[in-house]
């Protein structure tokens, strides 16, 4: 992968918007969580170790101000909206590697994830951008998830 390619756009309610590579993400990493992930197909994992950058430490180095009460993050069409305070919670990172591998584009860098009671459409693999926003976007990936799942 290249490494200064840019990974992630992160706009809105920002004092420094930012488009952040790999190795920007990897010097700004600084949580882990291990989570128990369940799928409404029916299967789980338990205990999957991630490690990552906290959303929290995210929004803080852009400088999101206190308007900005809902963050969106997106992979192309499929949108996940958390309110403010549920996006700086401890347990919630952009995940850079998953169970001590680092991610890659094709496994989904950088995922989306949070605590193990999350609902497994929220876990957005391959986040191109996040913007903080007033008012909430329209979430799509509950919808789309579901069409999935049939």
């Amino acid at each position: 992968m290249d490494e200064a390619a840019t990974l992630l756009f992160v706009s809105g309610e920002v004092l420094r918007p930012a488009e952040l590579g790999a190795s920007e993400l990897e010097a700004l990493a600084d949580a882990q969580l291990v989570a128990d992930f369940h799928c409404r197909e029916g299967w789980s994992r338990l205990g999957v170790h991630w490690r990552g950058v906290g959303l929290a430490r995210l929004l803080e180095h852009v400088g999101a101000s206190e308007e900005g009460r809902f963050v969106t993050l997106a992979s192309g069409g499929f949108r996940v909206v958390l309110p403010r305070e549920r996006a700086e919670d401890a347990r919630v990172l952009l995940a850079l590697e998953q169970d001590g591998v680092p991610l890659d584009a094709a496994s989904g860098l950088p995922r989306l994830v949070g605590p193990s009671d999350w609902d497994c459409f929220l876990s957005v693999k391959g986040v191109d951008r996040i913007e903080v926003t007033r008012e909430p976007a329209e979430a799509t990936a509950e919808r789309i998830a579901l069409a999935r799942i049939g």
